[in-house]
């Protein structure tokens, strides 16, 4: 998620902008450890490119001068420039992921692990075309201020470190990034950015069943899992009737919860709502799909029966059991809807004909297949359109979104300019 990785990465950096001040390691570190840290600092550079590109993604430099570039396309050239220059190539996955003896080495391996996590959020939502305008300024003050502190930094190890590798026109990029911080200050910043980007995938939980609610919880996880593929129908009706089964089970654990009313009023619901599915949902066919999902389906009802009402539960688990429930409540609404769309689900309607080929004397009505939204305001799809489908909410913003990058951007002044800043205020 972009909030936790680029906070990673400034937490990393304002720390070493702390002790590079205070000339704390820098004597300690060799040649080799140079070369190292001069590959985690390109992984930084690609970052803040890839952040400069998705927030202002015109990026056609042909012909164009410092005059003519905005202050997103300066910083843009600026930093191309700097990395073109580089010769340290970026960090292999074991230099990102084993800890190095030396702390400030350390320190740059942890920054550039973030960066190289915080590459994955840009195909992954976090583009131009999918932020606001607020959202887009919020990622380029961020890598704006992180351009700031790679500058910074080299600055004090050109002059410390020996065989350190200077950046290529670094006032120059150090000039782009102050402007472009400033540009992309003047709107109010959209902390929402921080809930966007890259979430790792729900795995299966192997191996035998763990004891209590836990077990529940793996097996409703795994069902999660295998619910990324449409089941049948059949199997959709016992995935309907085992969420009824541990949707009552959990609705007596409720006690052990401060706010267990309101707990048990939704499991309850939800509890009538798959009842109400299992009934209307009778007559659904369909071949097209797989049973995976039913039979972890299967076993998290049975775990669930097995459970006494005495037993001890954790809040925490049933956060979690909530958590499930509502992303497996959505998946099912989708997996619905889009059986519907595609006519994989159909339903069995009557028609007013006796079926004249049914064996005995007593006739029945015959009986004909139909896509299931065929039918007008078909009964199994108003339940999961007014009772199964939540709106997702959204996500608070984190209180300390500002303050985090309020306290990076004065780890990158320094004490003597805040200090000066003040004194020419007093002025």
């Amino acid at each position: 998620m972009y909030g936790d990785n680029t906070a990673a990465l400034r937490g990393e950096l304002a720390t070493l902008l702390q002790i590079t001040r205070n000339q704390q390691g820098l004597d300690t570190l060799t040649s080799d450890d140079a070369v190292l840290i001069a590959s985690f600092r390109t992984s930084l550079t690609l970052w803040c490119q890839q952040a400069v590109r998705a927030s202002n993604p015109d990026g056609d430099f042909g012909g164009t001068t410092p005059r003519s570039r905005g202050p997103a396309e300066e910083l843009r050239h600026r930093l191309d420039q700097a990395r073109t220059a580089y010769t340290a190539p970026l960090p292999d996955l074991d230099q990102l992921a084993t800890p190095h003896p030396n702390h400030v080495v350390d320190l740059w391996r942890r920054a550039a692990k973030a960066a190289a996590l915080g590459e994955h959020d840009f195909p992954a939502g976090l583009d131009y075309g999918n932020l606001t305008e607020h959202q887009a300024m919020t990622v380029l003050k961020d890598a704006s201020e992180v351009a700031r502190a790679l500058t910074g930094l080299d600055r004090h190890y050109a002059a410390a470190v020996p065989g350190w590798e200077a950046i290529t026109e670094a006032d120059g990029l150090s000039r782009a990034a102050v402007v472009c911080a400033a540009h992309a200050g003047y709107d109010k910043p959209d902390y929402s950015v921080d809930q966007r980007g890259w979430r790792p995938p729900v795995q299966l939980v192997d191996g035998p069943a763990l004891p209590g609610l836990d077990g529940v919880h793996q097996a409703q996880n795994n069902l999660l899992v295998h619910l990324r593929h449409q089941p049948d129908a059949y199997s959709l009706r016992l995935i309907f009737d085992s969420q009824r089964i541990v949707s009552r089970g959990a609705a007596e654990f409720c006690g052990q919860s401060p706010s267990r009313e309101q707990i048990a009023a939704k499991w309850d619901h939800r509890h009538e709502t798959y009842r109400q599915l299992i009934d209307q949902s009778r007559n659904l066919r369909g071949l097209v799909g797989n049973g995976f999902a039913a039979a972890d389906g299967a076993l998290a009802a049975a775990r669930m029966k097995n459970l006494s009402p005495a037993e001890a539960v954790s809040g925490n688990q049933l956060r979690h059991l909530d958590a499930l429930f509502t992303h497996i409540d959505r998946r099912l609404a989708a997996i619905t809807r889009a059986g519907a769309s595609d006519r994989s689900y159909l339903v069995r309607v009557t028609i007013p004909r006796i079926d004249m080929s049914a064996p005995g004397a007593v006739k029945e009505p015959r009986a004909r297949h139909v896509p299931l939204d065929v039918p007008t305001k078909a009964r199994l799809l108003v339940t999961v359109d007014r009772r199964l489908r939540t709106p997702e909410p959204r996500r608070p913003v984190s209180a300390t979104s500002a303050t985090e990058r309020a306290a990076f951007v004065r780890s990158i002044n320094g004490p003597t300019q805040e200090g000066s800043i003040h004194h020419k205020r007093s002025l």
